[in-house]
């Protein structure tokens, strides 16, 4: 693919960039017809009637503004029946050298123009408004071909160089004045195209690069998805054999064990088992919810009753830590529409991970009331060990474990607040945690109005 019409300016691209780069300019160009066109047409017609009372050629300046309306019709026109084409797969070299010859010949023309009225048209004024005009185009001009380099400084060279000639002829001190101002905004303009045009290419280049890693990061999901689906099969069979037959054992089911000490080895072997399976279960879990795959079975339900179910599966946890409960939910509640196994799964992680890091003594408060935008929000408090400020933000991504040394003794898996985090997201809702070291943790988990019924929920918990 030639090269030159980006002349000094382009850095080294691969041939995938380069083609996105070429589609690119030639839809920036394709945009910005609409505008160029009218300008032009606009700009000669005025430019036109300024100077028409002091041109002694106005048979040529006539044909000249006549010049810049039928091209932009043309242009219009081009862009009208373009409109609503698809965007190209790939722009061929011929494509943008035609658009550049086309800048070119534009460029040409307003030079011709403006030399014309230069002079045909004996009069400072006329002069001071040509170059205006002149900056104007040129501005435009850098704004709407900076996509393609070749046709931006070749539009620029031509609009300019006429006019320029035509002042160094006249001789004057304003003259040269307006002569060296055209340079330095020549030089100016070429700059804000240069980094403009860089800018450009480097969107392209990591617009493509972050669509790359996104369809990597999504085959590799789907992967991670096959494989935890196939190895779930694999893994909960033996382990659910494993499982049966250590029960057995321990239970004795099959008449007395010869050694008793073999009775603790099976239920050590049930009790492992088991949290191998539930390890198993939060990673499959984690792993579906995050890919978009977990479809929610809402039904309507009390906040008391949702509350109350989890903590009577709790309830000999927390006796067994020595630890006290307290349960207070604001009368009156309406009902909630959830999953109510998954939303089961959020208390259940949040208040397990209160368990395990409140010592003995300490205590676990719930609270459930009405939000201020009317949804629903559950406070779980606990007096425990704390979370370090630096790492708040850190326990909510799967497999980290705190650094604290305290809680890296009683750290699972480190797949609880998050799974808790993924399904209240699913719901819809917001998570957050405070927490102070030494002192606890609040997590306060807050669902949106649009789960909440109209009428009360029923009383049943008083």
């Amino acid at each position: 693919m030639a090269r030159w019409h980006a002349l000094w300016l382009k850095p080294d691209l691969t041939p995938e960039i380069e083609r996105e780069v070429n589609i690119e300019r030639l839809m920036i160009m394709a945009r910005h017809q609409p505008v160029a066109a009218p300008a032009h047409a606009v700009n000669s017609i005025i430019l036109g009637v300024a100077c028409w009372p002091f041109l002694t050629q106005k048979a040529l300046v006539l044909g000249l503004v006549v010049l810049f309306q039928l091209a932009a019709l043309w242009q219009l026109r081009a862009w009208w029946l373009h409109r609503n084409v698809a965007r190209p797969s790939r722009v061929t070299d011929r494509t943008i050298t035609r658009a550049t010859i086309w800048s070119l010949g534009l460029g040409g023309v307003w030079g011709i123009f403006t030399a014309v009225l230069l002079l045909a048209a004996p009069s400072r004024e006329a002069d001071l408004l040509i170059f205006t005009i002149i900056a104007g185009i040129c501005a435009g001009g850098t704004m709407m071909l900076y996509a393609v380099p070749a046709s931006m400084v070749m539009f620029l060279i031509a609009c300019v160089t006429p006019p320029w000639f035509v002042s160094a002829i006249q001789g004057d001190r304003i003259s040269h004045a307006l002569m060296a101002y055209t340079v330095v905004y020549l030089a100016f303009l070429m700059v804000t195209g240069r980094y403009s045009y860089r800018g450009f290419v480097e969107g392209v280049r990591l617009r493509l690069q972050n669509a790359e890693l996104a369809y990597k990061a999504e085959a590799a999901n789907r992967a991670k998805s096959r494989f935890l689906a196939n190895m779930s099969h694999e893994l909960r069979t033996p382990l659910n054999a494993i499982i049966g037959f250590a029960e057995v054992i321990h239970n004795q089911f099959k008449g007395p064990v010869g050694n008793p000490q073999y009775v603790d080895f099976a239920r050590a072997i049930h009790e492992s088992g088991r949290h191998l399976v539930g390890i198993i279960n939060d990673i499959l879990d984690l792993s579906k919810v995050e890919a978009g795959k977990v479809d929610l079975e809402e039904l309507a339900i009390a906040p008391a009753m949702l509350i109350g179910q989890v903590t009577s599966l709790m309830a000999h946890s927390i006796n067994n830590a020595q630890l006290s409960l307290n349960v207070a939910t604001e009368p009156d509640l309406p009902d909630v529409v959830v999953d109510p196994r998954k939303f089961d799964q959020v208390l259940l992680n949040l208040i397990s991970n209160a368990v395990k890091f409140t010592p003995p003594g300490g205590r676990i408060s719930i609270e459930s009331r009405r939000s201020g935008d009317g949804g629903l929000t559950i406070i779980i408090a606990d007096t425990g060990f704390g979370i370090p400020a630096d790492e708040i933000g850190e326990v909510l991504k799967p497999f980290v474990q705190s650094r604290d040394t305290e809680r890296r003794r009683l750290q699972g898996t480190g797949l609880g607040l998050p799974l808790a985090d993924e399904l209240v997201k699913l719901h819809g809702g917001t998570m957050s945690l405070a927490s102070t070291l030494g002192t606890g943790t609040t997590v306060t988990v807050t669902l949106p109005s649009s789960r909440m019924l109209k009428r009360p929920a029923l009383k049943a918990f008083g």
